[in-house]
């Protein structure tokens, strides 16, 4: 006989009403893209702007409600700068224009960068901004040690106010947003266009970097591994299939190379070329295998606050940017979570 509804225990009752409210928002799922891309400012011959628009138009298919590139977050730069003992070579590395232009702009405007970032997510949220209300916005940005999030907004204000703009950021931050928002890597010239366009107002930061300060610190035990004939003539293959995939002369040539660079067979030659040679059975605890821990930490961290960004209220299609190599790792991951969809990006970039 079945056991009637109202004589179910109450911590079971509980618990399929409390299935019964999720199973909606569980069986939608969040969205992710993790679209692995090759760094635009090395490859030779460059990219054009127009092959670059061909990838935004491409990406903008899929729309993302959030654009998270590879860049030390904001509140981690003001961690680290509070220590340059310690993680000054980190700053000057990966972050070194969030923390020249922070802090002309925490005098300007007499704000900390906790405070200007919380004036700054006010901002952001709101339905509409004028000129003014979007350079007061770069302002804090850059205060919030966000350069990338400055340099989207300061690239969507028109050139009249850019051009008088000096009064309020100082010739310095005019100057280097300019730099930034027309630079040729793929934060500018990807991640940044597709945000524009889908009218965001700031940019995701997802890598702190942390754990390259330990991959220093075995830089002289892992030399002579990396100088072996065998690892440079993996690499070697690796750039060299990189160079067929690159067309260059077609107008979907970075296209091209970026569906190569989600595919499967990219994943398993840059495992070969690059990882593998760390993975010996030398000992439990050699050079190699840490190198590969802190490359599984960084990756680690990396998902976690790509995690974070999925709570977001307006996190549920979610597009991450960032160095091919990561790629793989990200996804298998993600894909361990079982209310987050992880999206395809090689099918998403098939012709």
């Amino acid at each position: 006989m079945a056991t009637p509804r109202h004589s179910l225990p109450l911590s079971r009752r509980f618990a399929l009403l409390l299935v019964a409210a999720l199973a909606p928002a569980l069986a939608a799922g969040a969205e992710v893209l993790v679209l692995g891309s090759a760094h635009l400012a090395q490859l030779e011959p460059a990219s054009t702007p127009a092959q670059q628009a061909v990838v935004v138009e491409r990406l903008a298919g899929f729309a993302p409600t959030r654009v998270c590139i590879e860049a030390v977050p904001g509140e981690s730069v003001e961690a680290f700068a509070a220590d340059p003992t310690r993680y000054g070579e980190l700053l000057s590395t990966f972050a070194m224009d969030a923390v020249r232009l922070a802090g002309e702009q925490q005098v300007r405007r007499q704000r900390a960068a906790a405070q200007a970032r919380i004036e700054a997510a006010g901002l952001v949220a709101r339905a509409s901004l004028d000129e003014t209300q979007r350079l007061t916005l770069v302002s804090l940005q850059l205060a919030a040690y966000e350069p990338w999030s400055a340099a989207l907004n300061w690239s969507a204000l028109s050139p009249a106010t850019r051009e008088s703009a000096a009064a309020l950021l100082g010739a310095t931050a005019v100057a280097r947003l300019e730099a930034l928002a027309a630079s040729d890597n793929e934060i500018a010239s990807i991640a940044l266009r597709l945000a524009r366009r889908l009218g965001q107002r700031e940019l995701c930061a997802v890598d702190p970097f942390a754990d390259e300060l330990g991959v220093n610190a075995l830089a002289e035990d892992l030399l002579p591994r990396l100088s072996t004939p065998a690892v440079q003539q993996g690499l070697d293959a690796l750039n060299a299939e990189q160079a067929k995939h690159w067309r260059a002369d077609q107008p979907d040539g970075l296209l091209g190379l970026l569906r190569w660079m989600n595919s499967d067979d990219y994943a398993r030659a840059d495992l070969a070329a690059e990882w593998a040679v760390f993975d010996n059975a030398a000992g439990e605890h050699d050079a190699g295998r840490r190198r590969l821990m802190l490359w599984h930490a960084r990756n680690a961290e990396i998902t976690a606050r790509l995690a974070r960004e999925l709570a977001r209220q307006d996190g549920g299609r979610t597009l991450l940017l960032i160095g091919a190599a990561h790629r793989p790792f990200l996804q298998a991951s993600l894909r361990a979570l079982p209310w987050v969809d992880v999206v395809d990006g090689q099918a998403l970039l098939a012709p």
